[in-house]
């Protein structure tokens, strides 16, 4: 069964099945021609050299090199480009690439907090950029083409597996309270008896002020807290 079908778990449909740019294709496109028209060329040259094993000799060498020359620079990339797949389900983002020795990466929809795109040709090709819950350096994979495209479907499937959702609550996590919040809230304005500390405050600041028969109408003032609460976060 190909890829990705044999990976997909019941029920999981495919939303797109991308491979890299064809820009890529370009330079293994190119490679075989000229290749073989230099080896002709150079092959035409060495028939100065006088009749012999010598002139065998440079002749066989410069078609090992344009064979080299073309398996490594056409038919290895080219292959390269047919083993590398870029997959969007409903689920997850999966990414396998290798020829021997194959990679996969799999990104629940889940855990994707944030997905940006960058421009990097002008042919149309683009960088995609994913981030993860747990992870300090987004994912990126480059030389993708509509990577607009791509990057909607994404978003689409974090936002419907909740990863946007748990980016949203890691900003209200670390947000300041409102400046219009109710001081008279109660304990859940304050933290594990913190209200009793600032009522006992209260209280010594006003024997105080008996003590001190400081004229009436004159308040102490009072200092009110602020709590910031800050997510947990870990990296892997």
């Amino acid at each position: 069964m190909a890829y990705p079908d044999a990976v997909l778990r019941r029920g999981e449909h495919v939303l797109a099945h991308r491979r890299p740019h064809w820009r890529m294709l370009l330079v293994p496109a190119v490679v075989p021609p000229v290749a073989v028209f230099l080896a002709a060329f150079l092959a035409a040259l060495a028939g100065s050299i006088p009749t012999g094993s010598t002139r065998t000799a440079v002749r066989l060498a410069l078609v090992l090199l344009a064979v080299i020359a073309i398996v490594w620079l056409a038919v290895l990339p080219l292959v390269r480009w047919r083993c590398t797949h870029l997959v969007v389900t409903d689920r997850r983002l999966l990414v396998r690439e290798g020829v021997l020795s194959r990679e996969s990466v799999v990104v629940p929809g889940a855990t994707i907090t944030d997905v940006r795109t960058r421009r990097t040709s002008v042919l149309g090709a683009g960088t995609l950029i994913v981030s993860t819950a747990g992870t300090r350096e987004p994912w990126e994979f480059v030389g993708l083409g509509d990577v607009e495209r791509l990057a909607s479907l994404v978003e689409g499937v974090a936002d419907e597996r909740g990863g946007l959702a748990l980016a949203e609550a890691d900003d209200d996590w670390g947000a300041w309270p409102s400046d219009d919040s109710d001081d008279t809230d109660g304990p859940e304005a304050l933290e594990d008896g913190s209200d009793d500390d600032l009522v006992a405050d209260d209280d010594g600041l006003e024997d105080e002020d008996e003590d001190d028969e400081e004229p009436a109408g004159e308040a102490a003032p009072v200092r009110r807290g602020r709590w910031r609460r800050r997510a947990a976060r870990t990296s892997r």
